[in-house]
């Protein structure tokens, strides 16, 4: 990961906001600017970016050690706070004036803590838009991330069996994606069965699959701290012939909007291809949800494949 070229795209932003500084808090963004441990819902670290040109990680006492064993980089400063001391304490001794922030990741409770010594300005989503675009070795993690995601479903397809509940598929899953080399799960699965079907974020639960029904499975695995999303549809014995008709016109939305993915469409677009072969079918008033999302470090990024949908790169 390159990850020094990404930090100087921030230092020249910095730079060209007439800022003295910018903060990221979330792990998403500390990780992918330094390659520091991800933790989700960490809160014991902040990135703080000079506008000179010096990257500072500050850390708690409890955390040091492994940022220290993961950013083998000398141009990346890690500080320590001292003991029962927050990192945005230490924050305020180093920090300019005029510094960006997250403002889709800072809390209130944070922001009313800085801003009496700060004058702190929105980054508009600096890192998620140069996250949009992935690398080569971003690439490579997230295909792998799918293959094992992909091969813990096909596994687990030889002891699914109907009348198990939604919480046992998942579980069976869920276990393979570990053994085949996920370092987590990219978000906490999802298997709704016959009704519960409609839910697209639906939690398994103990209601147990039976004859007709159709299952849907999201999945997800994370690789060296990249993940995919996969969704997939299941039958228990025989579908029912609605259930078909919906899978047969859905998959040709979904095909046709494969075929229309190219350079320069927006999101909007790509949405309204698969949302125009729906309402052929008579379905397109159930079709509730966007056509689709980037993935990277988190399994929701830019660009939105929506009706609100903006260009994808």
């Amino acid at each position: 990961m390159d990850y020094k070229r990404r930090r100087e795209r921030v230092f020249r932003a910095v730079e060209e906001r007439g800022l003295d500084g910018a903060i990221f808090i979330s792990p998403e963004n500390i990780f992918y600017f330094t390659g520091a441990p991800f933790v989700k819902g960490s809160v014991g670290k902040i990135l703080y970016f000079d506008r000179g040109g010096t990257a500072s990680i500050i850390v708690t006492d409890l955390d040091y050690q492994e940022v220290l064993d993961f950013v083998d980089d000398d141009s990346v400063e890690i500080i320590k706070t001292e003991f029962g001391e927050r990192p945005s304490e230490r924050l305020k001794k180093i920090a300019g004036r005029k510094i960006g922030f997250e403002e889709q990741q800072v809390s209130y409770s944070l922001y009313d803590y800085l801003r009496k010594d700060l004058e702190l300005k929105p980054l508009d989503g600096l890192a998620e838009k140069m996250r949009e675009v992935k690398d080569g070795e971003e690439l490579r993690r997230m295909e792998e991330a799918q293959s094992i995601t992909e091969r813990a479903l096909e596994e687990a397809l030889q002891s699914l069996v109907g009348g198990m509940t939604e919480a046992e598929i998942a579980s069976e899953v869920e276990r393979r994606m570990r053994v085949l080399g996920a370092e987590s799960y990219a978000f906490e699965s999802i298997v709704a069965s016959g009704e519960r079907a409609v839910y697209p974020h639906g939690k398994p639960t103990r209601k147990r699959t039976e004859e007709g029904e159709s299952v849907i499975l999201d999945l997800g695995s994370r690789v060296e701290g990249y993940c995919s999303d996969m969704t997939r549809t299941l039958f228990v014995g025989r579908p029912k012939k609605v259930l078909r008709d919906v899978y047969d016109a859905v998959a040709q939305a979904q095909d046709e909007a494969i075929k229309a993915a190219k350079e320069g469409i927006t999101g909007k677009e790509l949405d309204g291809v698969a949302r125009g072969i729906l309402k052929e079918f008579g379905y397109e008033r159930y079709f509730g949800h966007g056509l689709g999302h980037g993935v990277g470090i988190d399994v929701h990024e830019s660009p939105s494949v929506s009706p609100r949908g903006g260009k994808v790169s």
